[in-house]
C-alpha cells in the first residue's frame, strides 16, 4: 500500500515506516491511521521484511489523535475508529516481526500508545512522552493500558495517567518506557541497527515469542474490548466536549464529570 501520509525505505531486510505529515506533527488523523494500517500489513505479509522500524517525520513522532476528526456521541463512529487502531496496534504489538519505535519529539496520547506497544523504543534527548488523555476527558487507548504496565509498571502508569503527566526522555528511559536514547540526527539509524540485529534469530521464533507474550499478564484482546466500552462513554460526556474546546481555545477545561 502506497500513501503520501506514510513513507517507506529498505534497509537490508529492516523496513522504516515513517509517519510523514510534518505540518500536523503526525497528528493520526484518519488517512494517516489507515496508511499505518495498510503499511504495517504490507510488511509482515513480505518476506524480504523481517524487522521494522516505525518513526516520525519532522519534530514529532505522533503528537496524538486529530481531536478535529474525533467522533463526539456516536457509539458506531467510535467503534469503527478504535477497532482500525486496534487492528494497528494487534500487528505492532502482537504480529510476527518485530518492531522498533524511534521516537523524536512528542509522543503523546496516541503516540504514546504506538510507541509503547513496540518492542524496543529508541528516542533523542528532546523527545517527550505523555499520557494526556485525561486533558480532553478520555482514557489511555490503544492498547496503551496493556503495554504501558508492562514497561513501567501498574503504580507508574497509575501515576501518569492519573495526573494526565509527561516524561523527558531521561525520565521515561529511567523507568524502562525507553530503552535507549540517541542523538537526534542518529536515533533512525540506532533503531535500524537494533532492529538487525534481529536478523541474526529465526523468524519464527521471533513471531511465537511475541504470540505468547501478547497474552499475558492479561489478554491483549480483553483490554482491547474494556477500552472500547469506555471510550464509547467517555466520547458522548460532556466532559470530552469540554476537554476538546477547552484545547482548541487554548484554557484549562472546566470538568464536572460528566
Amino acid at each position: 500500500m502506497t500513501s503520501s501520509a506514510v513513507s517507506i525505505v529498505n534497509h537490508k531486510g529492516v523496513r522504516v515506516i515513517t509517519m510523514d505529515q510534518p505540518d500536523t506533527r503526525n497528528a493520526l488523523t484518519p488517512d494517516l491511521r489507515d496508511a499505518l494500517l495498510g503499511s504495517m500489513e504490507d510488511a509482515v505479509a513480505d518476506a524480504d521484511c523481517r524487522a521494522i522500524v516505525l518513526t516520525g517525520s519532522g519534530k514529532s513522532f505522533c503528537a496524538g489523535g486529530d481531536l478535529n476528526s474525533l467522533p463526539e456521541s456516536d457509539p458506531a463512529a467510535i467503534r469503527l475508529r478504535l477497532s482500525t487502531s486496534h487492528r494497528l496496534v494487534r500487528l505492532v504489538a502482537a504480529g510476527p516481526k518485530p518492531v522498533v519505535a524511534a521516537v523524536q519529539g512528542y509522543a503523546f496520547g496516541a503516540g504514546l500508545s504506538l510507541a509503547c506497544a513496540c518492542d524496543l523504543v529508541f528516542a533523542t534527548p528532546n523527545a517527550s512522552f505523555g499520557a494526556v488523555f485525561g486533558k480532553v476527558g478520555l482514557t489511555g487507548d490503544m492498547g496503551l493500558l496493556w503495554s504501558l504496565p508492562q514497561r513501567i509498571g501498574i503504580a507508574e502508569t497509575k501515576r501518569l495517567m492519573f495526573r494526565s503527566g509527561t516524561l523527558t526522555a531521561a525520565q521515561a528511559l529511567q523507568l524502562g518506557l525507553v530503552d535507549e536514547v540517541a542523538q537526534e540526527g542518529d536515533v533512525v539509524d540506532a533503531a535500524v541497527a537494533a532492529a538487525g540485529a534481529f536478523l541474526e534469530t529465526a523468524p519464527l521464533s521471533i513471531a511465537a515469542a511475541k504470540d505468547i507474550l501478547a497474552r499475558g499478564p492479561a489478554p491483549l484482546d480483553d483490554v482491547l474490548k474494556a477500552e472500547i466500552d469506555h471510550q464509547i462513554l467517555l466520547f458522548s460526556s460532556r466532559d470530552f466536549s469540554e476537554g476538546r474546546r477547552a484545547f482548541q481555545e487554548r484554557r484549562q477545561p472546566g470538568f464536572v464529570g460528566r
